[in-house]
């Protein structure tokens, strides 16, 4: 299942409290060579979502993209040009 880095948590809470919100959610964001690519929104559960909290952060996954998420990590990542959460571990081809 998905994992959440330390470095990522403390960047996902700040956008949840600037944002109001409570949750993250993994979606479906299209097809592509390799499988279905995957994205993060801000929304709460949907009744056939699979929620947890993985270090302290309520994460709710369409269950479509359960599978997909073996190995996947959400960091935070900075450098000169830019910086933002990643997701490390999703199929690249």
């Amino acid at each position: 299942m998905i994992q959440i880095t330390d470095a990522g948590r403390a960047h996902i809470e700040e956008i949840l409290k600037q944002h109001h919100a409570e949750c993250i959610r993994v979606v479906f964001a299209g097809q592509g060579c390799c499988g279905p690519k995957l994205g993060l929104s801000l929304d709460e559960p949907h009744s056939d979502d699979i929620v947890q909290v993985i270090n302290q952060i309520k994460v709710a996954i369409e269950k479509r993209v359960v599978p997909h998420t073996n190995g996947l990590s959400l960091d935070f990542q900075s450098t000169e040009a830019r910086s933002g959460l990643v997701m490390i571990g999703q199929s690249k081809c």
